[in-house]
This record gives C-alpha cells, sequence and structure tokens, in this order.
C-alpha cells in the first residue's frame, strides 16, 4: 500500500499523434479556388483578393486583387462578384511564372506526346524540331528567343524570328513554325497563361506559288518501263500509283482484305508512317481522317495480282487477308519502310524525272483534263477541292481555252 501518492505517469504522444496537429495545421492554412478576402488600404479604399486555379506550370498559388472604393459592404459585394466571375471563366487569368516561349511550346508538345492533342506522328516530329529551331533563335538585340516572357512577347518579336530564321532556311519551314508556334500559342491563350495570341498578328513569309509539274501519259508509260527493267515489284507501285492517285504511305499501309479484285475497287483508309524515334513504322489512318473507295482501272487490277502472286512466291505461303500488299521483306505482316521504298523507286528510275509525288500530279490533272469536276477528283484522290485546285491542278483550263478561242482571228 502506497502511502504517499504518486505523480500520474505522462504519457507520450505517439508519432502519428504528433504528426495529425501539424498536418490538420497545413490543410487549414491551404487556401482554396475561391476563397477570399476584403483588406483596407487607406479610408475608403479596399483590396478584393479572391484565390484562382493554380500556376499550371509551376503549381504555385495565384490570385486576383481588385481596389474598390467606397465602404466595406461595397467592398463585399464587389468580392461577391468577383467570385462569381472567376467561377464563370469571366476573368483574366494573371498568367504563369514559368510564362517564357520556350515554356508554352514544351507545354504543347508535351499535351501532344500524351494524346491530349492529336497529331500524326510524323506531324509530332515536325513539331519537335520545329519547337527546337525556334527556341534557339538569337534574336538581332541579342535576345534568345525560346527565353522571352510571353507577358512581353509581341508581334514584332515574332516577325522578327521570323526573318532570322530565312537565312538558310526555305520559306515553307518557316511557316511550318510558324503554325508551331500559333498552336502553342493558342494552348497557353486557352489555359490562362497569356490573355492573347501574338502570333494572329504577325505576318507570315509569303511563298511563291509555282505551276504543278504533271507528266505526260506517255512520260509515265516510259518511266514505269523504264522502273520494270530493274524493280518490276516497284513498277507495279507506280502504275497502281498513277491510275488511282494514292500517296505512298497509303498504298504501303494497303492490306489484301481492302483490295477487293472481283469488284474492281480498292478500299483506302490507312497509311503507313514512319514516327521517328521510339516510335517506328506504324499504320495509321489517312491523312484526313477518312476513307475512300477508288476504282481500278484493268492496268491496275493486273498489277495487283502479280503483286499477289509475288507474295505468295516470295513467302512461300498463301497470302492471307491480313498481309501487306507491297510488305516488308521480313515477312508478310510487316509493312515496307516508306523511306527505303522511295529509295528503291529512285534507284530504278535512274535519271527520270518523274517523282511519286509527279505520278499524283499526273492523276488528278488528267482527270480534270478528261472534264471531270474538282468535287469527284477530290474523293478519288482525298483532298479537299481547295488543296487540288492549289497544289495537284496543273492543267490549262478548259474553260480559259473555250473562252480565249472567241478571240481568234
Amino acid at each position: 500500500m502506497l502511502t504517499d501518492a504518486q505523480p500520474p505517469t505522462p504519457r507520450v504522444a505517439s508519432s502519428r499523434a504528433k504528426a495529425q496537429p501539424a498536418k490538420a495545421s497545413r490543410a487549414a492554412g491551404r487556401r482554396r479556388r475561391g476563397s477570399g478576402g476584403v483588406s483596407l488600404m487607406r479610408d475608403g479604399v479596399w483590396r478584393v483578393d479572391v484565390e484562382i486555379s493554380r500556376d499550371p506550370v509551376t503549381g504555385q498559388r495565384r490570385r486576383i486583387s481588385r481596389r474598390v472604393r467606397g465602404s466595406r459592404a461595397d467592398a463585399e459585394v464587389a468580392l461577391a462578384k468577383l467570385r462569381v466571375a472567376d467561377h464563370d471563366r469571366r476573368v483574366p487569368r494573371p498568367g504563369t511564372r514559368a510564362r517564357t516561349v520556350r515554356a508554352a511550346l514544351n507545354a504543347y508538345v508535351a499535351d501532344v506526346e500524351t494524346g491530349v492533342i492529336d497529331l500524326a506522328p510524323k506531324t509530332l516530329v515536325t513539331t519537335r524540331s520545329a519547337r527546337n529551331t525556334m527556341c534557339s533563335i538569337v534574336l538581332s538585340d541579342g535576345r534568345v528567343f525560346g527565353d522571352i516572357r510571353l507577358s512581353s512577347l509581341g508581334w514584332q518579336d515574332i516577325e522578327e524570328m521570323f526573318r532570322v530564321m530565312r537565312v538558310g532556311r526555305s520559306t515553307d519551314w518557316v511557316r511550318r513554325s510558324a503554325t508551331v508556334l500559333s498552336r502553342g500559342l493558342d494552348r497557353a491563350r486557352k489555359h490562362g497563361l497569356i490573355d492573347h495570341n501574338p502570333a494572329k498578328d504577325a505576318t507570315r513569309p509569303k511563298t511563291v506559288r509555282r505551276k504543278p509539274k504533271s507528266p505526260l501519259k506517255e512520260d509515265v508509260a516510259v518511266l514505269i518501263a523504264q522502273v520494270a527493267t530493274s524493280d518490276e515489284e516497284v513498277a507495279d507501285a507506280a502504275l497502281i500509283l498513277a491510275t488511282t492517285g494514292m500517296r505512298m504511305g497509303e498504298l504501303l499501309g494497303l492490306q489484301w482484305a481492302e483490295v477487293d479484285l472481283r469488284g474492281g475497287v480498292v478500299h483506302v483508309a490507312w497509311a503507313v508512317t514512319d514516327g521517328g524515334p521510339a516510335v517506328g513504322i506504324l499504320r495509321k489512318p489517312t491523312k484526313r481522317s477518312d476513307w475512300r473507295d477508288v476504282p481500278l482501272t484493268a492496268a491496275a487490277e493486273a498489277a495487283f495480282r502479280r503483286q499477289h502472286e509475288r507474295s505468295a512466291t516470295m513467302f512461300k505461303l498463301t497470302v492471307a487477308p491480313r498481309h501487306y500488299v507491297f510488305p516488308n521483306r521480313c515477312g508478310p505482316d510487316s509493312p515496307h519502310r516508306p523511306d527505303s521504298f522511295g529509295d528503291r523507286f529512285a534507284t530504278a528510275r535512274g535519271d527520270h524525272e518523274v517523282t511519286f509525288l509527279h505520278l499524283r500530279h499526273f492523276t488528278a490533272t488528267t482527270m480534270l483534263d478528261a472534264g471531270e469536276d474538282y468535287r469527284t477528283v477530290a474523293d478519288i484522290l482525298g483532298n479537299s477541292e481547295t488543296t487540288l485546285r492549289l497544289h495537284y491542278d496543273g492543267r490549262t483550263n478548259l474553260a480559259k481555252r473555250r473562252a480565249i478561242s472567241a478571240l481568234d482571228f
């Protein structure tokens, strides 16, 4: 029996119990979006603050402030209106502390790489290259274009960048880079990094339009005969391209399930492209992400049949619907690389000046000269009428000939 009262044994708080108050205090100090308050600056002047969404790049807190003259009641009303405006996204965002051109373009490329923005793999490679080129450009005043803050970026800086880029680079490449810059800045505007896209006000370098080269039918026949002497497979491919208007990537993306020799039609919905490092060769939807059925001529049907027999002999098997029409040497399930197939064509044609692109010009121009309307020809080629008129119409318009004939003496 204890005669003296013993003091109670002190209880030691666990580390978890210690962490809970600290965590609660941190959570209590963290301001949520829409929170805010009113502060008196001087007599009759109040500052209204509202917490908005965090910086999309750095993750840091952001807020918007307004000055209000009047009583505290007037300031409270202004605070309520500002919260409603922020909720409805009617308040311009102050931007991000990481708001440089490089940060905006990096965020745009990251969205493309993660699939938030849908671009073809080859276009992604071009986009990366354009970003790297633009961000490394040194302007005449010594500034690096990629380091310019978005808050001070103007159309004058962008046009100066265009002028510097044109030294040693083609106008087409500068215009492609301008498209990447405009899309990147537009993405920054939508995410609240800037209020206006200055690339919309900048004037892009003008391109000089040249009349597309369209070979005659006799030139195409000579080309196919010359290629056939060294590479019959590529010759049949050139014949099919000339009579269908397909792009080379679309031809290499064809599988036998999409070739209907009985019905005399080919279904074009896929294309093969090189996605660059870490991606490789892949099969993707066509350039316009659309499909089209193209009728086959008798010569094209014969070329497909020869290729069918050639594939069966090469791989010593029965050709299946999933097999590619123009496969890789590794196997019928692997598509041919576009670059190596183009090299084979360049080697076989020798010094002949007609290219795969000229064959597409030939298809469009020949059909237009035969009196077909632009809509029909555009549907066969998988283009819009505007693109057809700009890039593939190498003819002398028949309507012009009829009109000018009225002036003949």
